[in-house]
């Protein structure tokens, strides 16, 4: 059985002081909650919580452990939040590049519902109509009216039509740019 998972009923169930309410709160059964309990009982070879029909309560080795498994379980919990708000919340610098026109026209109208929707994400936009190589010059999104046959470009590097002009978009590591097939872009709006 999951140790980490065994330390989970245990807390909830010393915190909730009920086993029916932990099984419910980490949408387990009774029947499963209460296994994982004895199994850890089991492991450490010691009695952490005392029950009968009325009440449960912790015994002293089960307050020693709640104590320390709390820390444990509330820093695992704020690594996961800390690595899942950055996988939902971009953050760094976007180098984007396209015509004067078109930033003007397209891409500044959007910029305050794109600064409130991701905050910590920093944009430089370049304007330019020349195409130099993207890759070279540090470009993570190249928006250009060239076909693309025109675009200078890598094999790293992934392009897709969007309307009238062409998207270029390049890997955002060292990692990505060995691969054989270029990335997807997760979200590009035109």
């Amino acid at each position: 059985m999951d140790r980490l998972l065994q330390l989970e009923v245990f807390a909830k169930t010393a915190e909730l002081g009920s086993m029916s309410k932990a099984a419910e709160a980490l949408r387990m059964s009774n029947a499963a909650a209460s296994r994982h309990l004895s199994a850890l009982e089991e492991r450490l070879a010691v009695r952490l919580i005392e029950r009968n029909t009325r009440r449960l309560w912790l015994t002293e080795a089960g307050q020693e452990l709640l104590e320390r498994s709390s820390r444990v379980l509330s820093e695992l919990a704020e690594a996961e939040d800390i690595v899942s708000d950055r996988a939902l919340s971009p953050q760094g610098m976007l180098r984007v590049t396209s015509s004067l026109s078109f930033a003007v026209i397209y891409l500044a109208p959007m910029l305050p519902a794109f600064r409130a929707r991701y905050p910590k994400l920093n944009m430089q936009i370049t304007t330019a109509n020349r195409y130099s190589d993207f890759i070279e010059a540090g470009i993570d999104v190249a928006i250009t009216r060239a076909s693309r046959s025109r675009i200078p470009t890598s094999s790293s590097a992934a392009s897709a039509r969007c309307g009238g002009c062409s998207l270029l978009r390049r890997p955002t590591s060292q990692a990505a740019a060995s691969r054989s097939s270029p990335p997807i872009s997760r979200a590009t709006t035109c």
